[in-house]
């Protein structure tokens, strides 16, 4: 004898022994026991416990317009006596799949009646949801502009309703990752034995130039870095590439700043690359004590003079324009004898005292007199911008010789 009302249990069997087929008179659409074609399912067990059980029972109606079957759910938390549970008040029960192995079994029930695309209707269904391997939605989010992932990222934290600690935890993780690159150009690090770190972050951001336009790409995405490293207070913004001068009738004599820092008072940012070197290999003879700088850092100092000399003269009347082409405004932002940062060279590299080398002491000395004696000009290091960032992630110092200690020695699990 043919029976419909039966519970097919998911806990325990597989979807393969079940089959959905439609009537000889194509008026129903029934799910039959692969085994036997006398026994048909109208619920499915999705779990249970000692005292409950899950019931999804599932009828299919017809639709006038596609012909298809359209699934219905209803679930049900039903006593092992067979009750059905309800609150103290007589209201139904809000059913929740709790458990991740209930949450998976009804979406194997859904994959299976989806399946059946002949004759189930899941059009509106497939409108609304698609299901995705987990790489795709990552690929697609990077394939996105910055300002539709923050979009993204606004929404996600809204239905995710993160607390505060939780997003400063993902913040936390951002800036560990930043660091890590830091260390890889800082470093050059070859990646998987075939390229080094430097050629591979200019070919994955399409950067024309070198290592100065690598760096000052890095630094311009991840100012915080910047922000909160060169004893820089409450920098709101960073203007990228600015040109501070007044030109000639020519266009000539407007030289550009890498990054101006805004905030209550102007401050700017001047990046070389972290292998520009500092001192000259060999010094002039008599000068005890001391070191020769090379051209370079010498030219690197007179051009940051020069900006700021540049920028008191032309700021009251320059605009600015920002990187989405808006106008900056000015109102309650100042320029007094701006601040200036260069960020140039590797201590650790150049001159490490480690190697308790006399002419290493010599070079470090000499050019921490220099900084001691400059009143204009905050020279800092890519390697001492390194520690700083260290420092402010994992709120520890970095060992002396942390510059020959591999990896894994400076990053925490």
């Amino acid at each position: 004898m043919t029976t419909f009302d039966n519970e097919f249990d998911l806990t325990s069997r597989s979807l393969d022994e079940l089959i959905l087929k439609e009537t000889n008179s194509k008026d129903k659409c029934v799910i039959w026991d692969s085994n036997n074609s006398e026994i048909a399912y109208s619920s499915f067990l999705i779990g249970k416990n000692s005292q409950t059980k899950t019931i999804c029972e599932v009828a299919l109606f017809k639709s006038s317009e596609t012909h298809k079957y359209l699934p219905r759910p209803v679930f049900k938390k039903i006593a092992l006596n067979g009750d059905i549970k309800s609150t103290k008040a007589g209201d139904k029960i809000i059913i929740k799949l709790d458990s991740s192995e209930e949450a998976i079994t009804f979406w194997k029930l859904i994959g299976f009646l989806f399946s059946y695309k002949e004759l189930v209707d899941g059009h509106e269904f497939e409108k609304s949801y698609k299901v995705l391997p987990k790489d795709s939605y990552v690929i697609e989010f990077k394939n996105k502009t910055e300002k539709e992932r923050i979009e993204d990222l606004k929404d996600l934290f809204k239905i995710s309703d993160l607390s505060t600690s939780a997003i400063k935890s993902i913040t936390f993780e951002s800036r560990k990752q930043n660091l890590r690159a830091f260390y890889f150009l800082l470093k050059n690090v070859i990646i998987n034995n075939t390229e080094d770190s430097l050629k591979k972050y200019s070919a994955k951001y399409s950067i024309q130039g070198g290592e100065e336009h690598i760096w000052h790409h890095f630094l311009r995405s991840h100012d915080w870095i910047l922000g909160l490293n060169t004893d820089i207070r409450f920098v709101t913004d960073f203007l990228d590439e600015q040109k501070i001068g007044n030109p000639n009738s020519k266009g000539s004599g407007n030289p550009q700043t890498d990054l101006l820092g805004i905030s209550d008072f102007t401050v700017l940012v001047e990046l070389k690359h972290s292998n520009t070197e500092i001192f000259k290999k060999t010094k002039s003879k008599g000068r005890a004590n001391t070191w020769d700088f090379t051209a370079d850092f010498i030219e690197a100092i007179s051009q940051c003079l020069g900006q700021k000399n540049e920028l008191e003269k032309s700021y009251e009347s320059k605009v600015f324009i920002k990187e989405d082409l808006s106008r900056l405004n000015k109102i309650g932002i100042h320029t007094i004898d701006p601040r200036a940062f260069l960020i140039i060279g590797n201590k650790k590299k150049e001159f490490p005292i480690k190697d308790l080398n006399d002419i290493n002491f010599i070079k470090n000395d000499s050019l921490e007199r220099f900084r001691r004696n400059n009143r204009n000009i905050d020279v800092i290091t890519y390697d001492e911008l390194f520690e700083r960032a260290y420092h402010i992630v994992y709120s520890k110092k970095l060992p002396i010789d942390w510059y020959s200690l591999a990896e894994n020695d400076i990053f925490p699990n």
